[in-house]
């Protein structure tokens, strides 16, 4: 039996690289596998800036995939704000050029998305839940969305809070770590509830939902439901940083968008069909401590 080809756009994301680690390791049998990046150099896989259309093009005429996960996007939601043309450009003219190509050659596309489709509430929250964002980055993941949607094979991943501890790494662990170890103060929303997610187990549960033949939309996240200030505590605690630098805030104090509050995610559905479990916050910090001092 032949492999397939599974093309990672992005690879050199925080998700992307563990897809390709895992898939590496383990899944070299099943699959042959390929990967674009855009400023963040992998000598083994080939450049791409997702707004080229001619290089999207080029990209899915020479290895024809026949799975595709996008993990690149402009995810920022304050550079959103600022620069709507980009984020449009970004998020979802190029979404829409990458299923052209994936219908021209009938391959499945994993899409990236965000728990920032919904606007929050404070009950649980079901993948068919009505979508309604509160800020431009929200809008242009649920605009991807919807053309991701339109095509027969397709797994959209609503993820939230993804972090892990590559030293170049923005994600908000690397923030807290990186600001406390400087003695600096670390400004954390007290009214902000999510789940935090290590982008190792995301990426393990992406491959279980693929190689399942999974088809729809799924929340995909860690099972802790916390404020980004107790996630800051737990940080700086696991780490034996000074948790008393951080501050607990009021979101509109510190944001010049509007965020959802609180985005309680069921994973019921994804729980149904993967056995990989989605770990809690305990459990995603003593591995990313582990992987922290392997660091050279």
């Amino acid at each position: 039996m032949s492999k397939k080809k599974i093309l990672i756009i992005g690879a050199s994301s925080k998700i992307g690289l563990n897809l390709i680690k895992i898939l590496k390791s383990n899944f070299s049998s099943n699959f042959e596998i390929f990967g674009t990046y855009n400023t963040q150099k992998i000598h083994e896989f080939n450049k791409l800036d997702i707004t080229d259309n001619k290089l999207i093009e080029k990209t899915f005429s020479k290895i024809q995939p026949n799975i595709v996960i996008l993990t690149a996007a402009l995810v920022r939601p304050i550079a959103c704000e600022e620069n709507k043309i980009l984020a449009w450009k970004t998020n979802v003219d190029s979404v829409k050029k990458i299923v052209a190509e994936c219908k021209k050659i009938n391959s499945q596309l994993i899409f990236l998305s965000s728990d920032y489709v919904y606007s929050g509430k404070n009950s649980l929250i079901e993948e068919t839940e009505s979508l309604d964002p509160l800020n431009y980055y929200g809008k242009t993941k649920l605009e991807g969305e919807n053309l991701v949607s339109t095509l027969e094979k397709f797994l959209i991943i609503r993820t939230a809070w993804v972090s892990d501890t590559n030293p170049n790494s923005k994600s908000f662990v690397m923030q807290v770590i990186n600001s406390l170890k400087q003695n600096r103060i670390f400004d954390a929303a007290i009214d902000q509830f999510g789940h935090p997610t290590y982008s190792t187990n995301l990426a393990e549960m992406i491959i279980e939902l693929i190689l399942k033949e999974a088809n729809g939309i799924f929340n995909v996240t860690g099972s802790t439901y916390v404020s980004r200030f107790e996630f800051a505590q737990k940080i700086a605690m696991a780490f034996c940083l000074n948790h008393n630098l951080i501050h607990g805030i009021k979101t509109e104090s510190n944001s010049g968008i509007q965020r959802p509050l609180k985005v309680n995610l069921n994973l019921n559905k994804l729980k149904s069909i993967i056995s990989v479990n989605p770990l809690t916050l305990e459990e995603q910090l003593n591995l990313m401590r582990l992987d922290y001092e392997l660091i050279p």
